[in-house]
């Protein structure tokens, strides 16, 4: 993991997500972008009218970003590059814009807080950033510190070809020579589609080489197991996956989903179904869509 994209609004849950991502992109010697986007109106102006733009608050933005940047270069001993953008658009698509033009590897943003974390996540840019975003996200609560990158809980329920969630977390936990745990919480009430026994097989047959452990838990209280491991295995962060039918999403609509990380500080990883690297590795990237003003 080499380029950490930020999204900052200047806002002190912004900062802190700052605060962490530089300690992510000091320890590998990465590259830094920190990104404020000024959302334009959301209703198209009528044909002939200029987007409104004010030049003062524009130049206050990059002077804030710059003045982020010099502070975090000489907090962190100046061991990674931070390139800063000011620009108007959309937050949603600007963002996924430039996940794509800088080949960003991973986006780090800020929460509303940590107490109510699934219930305040709901309805901001992080989450519905989360839900089309085009590289792994890493939801930071503000009361998260960093306190290292070494152990990483990825929480998955055995539905689905794991490889492709997989490949995006070793990719991000191999250069800090990190371990992932792989829990599968044992529920009567989720689904059973795919055999355990096969998905353990191909997760050992693809990852041969990565520092990885499987844990199977019975438990009926999915939240409860999961606070439990990632608590007594001191985790530093905790993964899921995004998809069609992910683990999160059902998450999400069931009432376990509101206590996942009530109370706690610990950040959550997604990793999309569709990665936008994965594609461009593939060769079926087509030229995405600009607009100029």
């Amino acid at each position: 993991m080499k380029t950490i994209l930020v999204p900052t609004d200047f806002s002190q849950n912004a900062t802190n997500a700052l605060n962490y991502a530089a300690a992510l992109a000091s320890q590998v010697r990465g590259k830094l972008i920190i990104a404020h986007i000024i959302n334009l109106p959301i209703t198209p102006l009528e044909g002939g009218i200029a987007i409104p733009t004010d030049a003062q608050l524009e130049e206050d933005y990059k002077q804030e970003l710059n003045r982020l940047s010099r502070e975090l270069r000489l907090e962190n001993g100046f061991r990674f590059e931070v390139e800063t953008i000011c620009q108007y658009g959309y937050f949603l698509a600007n963002l996924n814009e430039l996940v794509k033009t800088k080949a960003v590897d991973i986006v780090v943003m800020g929460t509303r807080g940590a107490t109510n974390f699934l219930n305040k996540l709901i309805g901001t840019n992080t989450s519905e950033f989360i839900k089309i975003a085009a590289c792994p996200v890493l939801a930071i609560p503000a009361e998260a510190t960093f306190k290292g990158f070494k152990h990483i809980a990825y929480a998955s329920d055995f539905e689905s070809d794991e490889t492709v969630f997989l490949q995006q977390l070793f990719r991000i936990a191999n250069p800090y020579d990190a371990e992932v745990a792989i829990i599968n919480i044992l529920n009567n009430k989720l689904l059973n589609i795919y055999s355990d026994n096969q998905i353990i097989r191909d997760i050992t047959k693809h990852f041969p080489d990565n520092k990885y452990s499987i844990a199977q838990i019975q438990d009926k209280d999915v939240v409860a197991a999961l606070r439990e491991f990632t608590q007594e295995n001191n985790a530093d962060v905790l993964a899921v996956s995004i998809h069609d039918r992910s683990f999160l999403e059902n998450l999400f609509h069931i009432s376990i989903s509101k206590e996942l990380v009530c109370h706690a500080t610990l950040p959550l990883l997604t990793l999309p179904e569709k990665p936008f690297r994965n594609i461009l590795l593939q060769g079926k990237v087509q030229k995405p869509i600009s607009v100029s003003f």
